[in-house]
């Protein structure tokens, strides 16, 4: 009686066994789906993106050469032998020293009298010893100008 009942706990812990590994074997299964189903998502994700930036990255070399045509057509545009030719289509004619003719205005005030001094030279300050003097210099400058309302913008 005893190795029956031996028997027949060894036959179910058997077919405990078998079914705890067929329980493992389906969620490994369902694990490796997964683990697929992501890396597919990922690299067609990927590849989406990456063929994206292949049409982006041709918009961008369309538009340079675009661009690189619109520069040709400006500097074309402003070249000066075509200006002086457009000029002298539309009835312009270069001016003479005697075309040219000054208007006095009356008490016109003047701001500047016209006479340009000659600009003064201020002597470099010897370079700081020190990166103590360097400091404090860089520091007395910011402070004298917050000081005397320079914004320095």
């Amino acid at each position: 009686m005893m190795a029956r009942h031996s028997r027949d706990q060894l036959r179910r812990f058997r077919t405990l066994t078998e079914a705890q590994a067929v329980l493992g074997w389906a969620v490994i299964l369902v694990l490796a789906a997964l683990v697929g189903t992501i890396y597919v998502s990922q690299a067609s994700r990927t590849a989406s993106v990456g063929r994206r930036i292949q049409m982006m990255q041709a918009e961008m070399e369309t538009l340079k050469r675009e661009n690189a045509a619109l520069e040709r057509q400006i500097a074309e545009a402003q070249r000066l032998s075509r200006l002086q030719a457009e000029a002298a289509r539309l009835g312009f004619v270069p001016a003479n020293a005697d075309d040219i003719e000054y208007i006095i205005v009356p008490n016109y005030p003047i701001v500047n009298s016209g006479i340009v001094s000659e600009p003064t030279v201020t002597p470099l300050p010897p370079p700081p010893d020190t990166i103590n003097d360097a400091l404090w210099l860089a520091l007395h400058g910011r402070v004298t100008g917050f000081v005397q309302g320079e914004a320095n913008e």
